[in-house]
């Protein structure tokens, strides 16, 4: 499923001359849409990893950058293996960690602005592994897809005619939104039940190799 399927069907099921000539709100209320269910949304098809190999340039005082398209982080991971999960902290007591007592064994970790510090400083060559909920790559060309569209673009799709519904006060607004929650509820039922998981087409993870760097 392609933005191009998805405001097809999009404009068939609004039915209206106007949007039918007009590809560019269409796009407007899909992406209004996506954006919803990234809000409402948290399932495996919006989990994201990132392995990072601390370097000899790392700062503990800056830590490490938090992902641009990071919408709830799920857990930071220490180890070769990923052993030992980190604790959320209080700031002031994690900077002091970091700062103070350089290349232990990181314990915890707290936010500042656009980056995570972790203290104690982890030590050179130490993996971390970020595994968060993600925001869906952005709709742009009409070939463009993301995850979503290949496995759930019936949510997209009738959220987006919810809110067409709602720009022009359209009395199947309460139809089109009804049916969305319908899905949205099977999407976080299964889930909930961990049912995405079994197949890696359903679940995707994606991780990026590290590249030496904290940005």
């Amino acid at each position: 499923m392609t933005l191009n399927d998805l405001t097809v069907q999009f404009q068939n099921l609004m039915n209206r001359t106007d949007l039918r000539a007009n590809s560019a709100l269409c796009t407007t209320f899909i992406t209004q849409a996506i954006l919803r269910i990234q809000r409402e949304l948290r399932a495996p098809l919006q989990e994201s990893t990132i392995l990072y190999t601390v370097p000899s340039t790392y700062n503990a005082a800056v830590g490490l950058a938090i992902p641009n398209d990071l919408l709830e982080l799920i857990a930071i991971n220490v180890g070769v293996n990923q052993e030992y999960e980190l604790t959320r902290g209080n700031y002031s007591r994690v900077k002091d960690m970091a700062v103070n007592w350089p290349n232990g064994d990181p314990e915890a970790f707290a936010r500042l602005g656009g980056n995570w510090i972790i203290g104690p400083s982890p030590n050179v060559g130490d993996v971390i592994m970020i595994q968060y909920y993600a925001s869906f790559p952005a709709l742009v060309l009409s070939t463009d897809t993301n995850v979503l569209l290949q496995v759930a673009w019936d949510a997209p799709l009738y959220a987006a005619l919810s809110a067409a519904c709602d720009f022009y006060d359209d009395v199947r607004v309460d139809k089109f939104e009804k049916r969305y929650s319908q899905i949205l509820q099977n999407l976080q039922n299964m889930a909930d039940g961990d049912e995405l998981t079994a197949d890696a087409a359903m679940a995707p993870v994606y991780a990026w190799p590290d590249d030496g760097t904290d940005d």
